[in-house]
């Protein structure tokens, strides 16, 4: 008797132990039209990923207008890869969130949703995601603007999340929890861009860890995103003036209009175009990115922390994703096993 009762109580204990699920593989696309070429469907169909977070445009404030609609994406029919699930990514200027009344955020509710499903009326949308880096002037209105945003979801059976800073998801006391479905915290864009000493102001490991040290559980499910993108910080007379984004590692070093100094530090030694960018005699050049390595290292450190779902990477585009194999990508999933 007592033998069929222990092999029950190891049955259930079993049952009760699940082994732990790799998170799911996803992408931002944060580009002005809507469309995957083959390299960037490679990587799709690799990762297993048919859900995409699609920025959809942007929401910014101007003095006579009010809040409105600026970088529009274009979308003019569906693109060729199979997605089950589109995410309608928008991003929110703080100062809109600052400088809106407060009555008229109900009404910019229905514009940004109404805007969505019209521009993505032949996509499989089945979420909404918000990107705004509030704050404590804006704190009140964003929250309330989730909170409309959050009933239209409902009444169209779908789901919203929104990013979580680092310093958001630290001081969440005082920051406050935004009224979501859940959240993905942003793990990237960390660093000081401005500062003297600074090395990678995408990701410092240093950084992160002191965010995530001693903090208790943010009382929202948290996925991830992680950064797969470089620029080259311009800077003037000690202040940052722009971002070269557009541009690859190779194209810096083969301008001979540009001297390397030091490891990642380059100087401009004449006048020119670059990037798009007109660039001084005098100004200097940091390059940023993100390796494989750094990469490993972060998943080590906030998987530790972190139960997520979805690791979602930033962003799809061809230019980036030729500096990474689709497999290291992949594996990083499994530091939370």
């Amino acid at each position: 008797m007592q033998l069929k009762i222990f092999f029950l109580w190891l049955g259930l204990s079993l049952i009760g132990c699940k082994p732990a699920s790799k998170p799911d593989i996803h992408f931002y696309h944060w580009k002005g039209v809507f469309q995957t070429d083959s390299l960037e469907q490679s990587f799709l169909k690799n990762t297993n990923s048919k859900k995409l977070y699609l920025r959809f445009f942007d929401v910014d404030f101007h003095a006579d207008q009010g809040a409105v609609p600026i970088g529009i994406t274009q979308i003019s029919e569906k693109d060729t890869y199979p997605f089950d699930k589109i995410i309608a990514t928008i991003f929110i200027t703080n100062r809109t969130m600052v400088r809106i009344s407060s009555d008229k955020i109900p009404d910019l509710a229905q514009k940004i949703t109404k805007k969505i499903f019209s521009q993505g009326k032949n996509l499989p949308i089945k979420g909404i995601q918000l990107d705004c880096d509030w704050s404590e002037q804006s704190q009140t209105k964003y929250f309330k603007l989730c909170s409309e945003i959050r009933k239209i979801c409902k009444s169209k059976n779908i789901e919203l999340s929104a990013t979580i800073r680092l310093h958001q998801y630290k001081y969440a006391s005082q920051t406050g929890i935004p009224p979501i479905d859940r959240g993905v915290l942003m793990l990237y864009n960390v660093g000081d861009i401005d500062g003297r000493n600074t090395q990678n102001s995408i990701l410092d490991l240093k950084t992160v860890s002191s965010y995530l040290s001693d903090t208790k559980s943010y009382p929202l499910h948290l996925d991830v995103a992680l950064p797969i993108f470089s620029w080259a910080v311009v800077q003037r007379m000690g202040k940052t003036v722009n971002l070269l984004s557009q541009i690859d590692f190779n194209e810096l070093e083969g301008n001979n209009r540009i001297k390397k100094i030091q490891k990642n530090l380059y100087k401009i030694t004449e006048n020119h175009y670059f990037g798009g960018v007109y660039l001084y005699e005098g100004d200097f050049l940091r390059w940023e990115s993100v390796s494989i390595e750094l990469l490993e290292s972060l998943c080590q450190i906030i998987s530790k922390h972190i139960e997520t779902k979805e690791v979602i990477f930033y962003h799809l585009e061809n230019k980036i994703l030729q500096h990474y194999e689709i497999q290291k990508l992949t594996n990083l999933v499994n530091y939370w096993l």
